[in-house]
């Protein structure tokens, strides 16, 4: 989404806030009717805890379909409880990432809030990438069976990354209730099983780390790197070199230290700014990341690709098209941002936007700017469209193996749409009229002449 040179977490804080407040009136009006009767207890009661149920159920058995074994309700029990060796692997992962928050390094500051907290962020991304690797590798070096090993005890690491995820976000909830970490940060009650899913806090702290940096950043990106260099060496003991596995792996890798090099950035996205510590997130982080993210790799261990080294050659270009793309997007907005006044130049020619106004969580008439050209300008969230490019090319190596090493790119259709969505509706609550004319100047939202 475009983005004003000014920051505007808060405000879309507010605007969200305000958003929640409009709709528990309607739902409390006389007019609400029976349809959004239904819909609250279908959001706050039924969806939840069908959640919290399914989702760790499947990803159980999305580990044991990839390694081609039957669905016994026995092995998937027993399976989900753990191993030693994955609850080592796991307890040594989440050392790991907490080791590298806590050690000194230079800091940056998120997004203010509303209730007057600027979180703070270890700003050494790319360096604990890098060490990560060089950490991965050696102790492959030192036990050559230990990729083979994580992928065959795939089941058991879910099994013991669940019921870690699960317990944090228990703790997490249980701590927002009795011991907040910001006391003016205050969310209205709701059933339990809805307030366990989306979580309570904004930016809650654990043993001296930002939760949130700790669980999206550190070890689910990092765990989604590791294991897929996992997958790709336990396919090639298997099978010998293919490279169609090779363009999988890679076309992911630079995907996540793209991520990493732009960690700084990623503090100012919804899911920091907005979403708050749970399940939704927690748990998305460190179970479903793991599990679905990393899927087409961990398929083709199994189920080697037949895909040609011509196809592969078209799925590497196709996959790097997409994600240099997205860069240039994102890069578009920060040349913007950091821009005076938004004087800058994209694409050869002074960039256009508008003005729009909007009231800060005080009332203060205030001002931003929409950019409206450059990729900006050909829709309003093309670096999702270009994102989804991507996550396609790394998922064709697994072409004529059924849908499971395209589940990814599937899911990230879903989410990213309904971001879209919840995105747009922020910003037209936020910005009233001036969204209304921003939508027009840029019509579409993900494919031009389309969507």
């Amino acid at each position: 989404m475009s983005r004003s040179e000014e920051d505007e977490a808060p405000d879309a804080a507010a605007a969200a806030a305000a958003a929640h407040r409009k709709g528990a009136a309607g739902r409390g009006g006389a007019g609400a009717g029976a349809a959004m009767g239904l819909y609250g207890v279908v959001r706050y009661h039924l969806a939840p805890p069908f959640i919290l149920l399914a989702f760790p159920c499947a990803v159980q058995v999305l580990a044991q379909l990839g390694q081609g074994e039957p669905l016994e309700a026995r092995a998937l029990l027993v399976r989900a409880l753990g191993s030693a060796f994955a609850w080592t692997v796991v307890g040594a992962w989440v050392a790991w990432a907490w080791l590298w928050l806590r050690l000194p390094a230079r800091t940056v500051e998120g997004p203010a809030t509303l209730f007057g907290y600027t979180p703070v962020y270890q700003d050494n991304g790319v360096l604990y990438y890098w060490a990560s690797l060089v950490a991965f590798f050696t102790a492959q070096a030192l036990w050559p069976g230990l990729s083979a090993g994580l992928w065959a005890q795939m089941p058991e690491l879910l099994g013991a990354l669940n019921t870690t995820a699960l317990l944090l976000c228990a703790y997490l909830r249980a701590k927002a209730k009795r011991r907040p970490e910001h006391p003016a940060d205050r969310q209205p009650p709701r059933p339990a099983a809805y307030e366990f899913y989306c979580g309570l806090e904004l930016h809650p702290r654990l043993l001296g780390v930002d939760v949130k940096q700790l669980t999206n950043c550190r070890i689910g990106m990092m765990g989604w790197q590791l294991l897929i260099i996992a997958f790709y060496v336990a396919s090639v003991q298997r099978h010998g070199f293919s490279a169609a596995t090779l363009v999988n792996l890679l076309l992911q890798s630079v995907f996540i230290a793209k991520f990493f090099w732009w960690e700084a950035g990623y503090f100012s996205t919804l899911d920091i700014t907005l979403d708050r510590a749970g399940y939704y997130l927690c748990w998305g982080c460190l179970v479903w990341v793991p599990c679905l993210y990393t899927y087409s790799s961990y398929f083709l261990v199994a189920h080697p690709p037949s895909l040609g080294a011509w196809g592969a050659a078209g799925a590497a270009a196709l996959g790097m098209a997409g994600i240099l793309l997205n860069y240039r997007v994102d890069l578009e907005r920060q040349l913007f941002r950091a821009a005076p006044r938004g004087q800058c130049s994209l694409w050869g020619r002074p960039a256009s936007f508008l003005v729009v106004s909007y009231r800060d969580a005080a009332g203060a008439p205030r001002q931003s700017r929409l950019l409206t050209s450059g990729c900006w300008g050909v829709a309003r969230h093309l670096n999702y469209t270009f994102e989804l490019v991507g996550a396609l090319a790394w998922c064709l190596p697994g072409l004529g193996l059924g849908p499971w090493p395209f589940l990814y790119f599937f899911f990230l259709v879903v989410l990213l749409v309904h971001r879209t969505f919840r995105d747009e509706e922020k910003c037209a609550e936020k910005y009233g009229a001036g969204w209304e004319e921003y939508c027009k100047l840029v019509p579409y939202r993900l494919v031009p002449f389309v969507f």
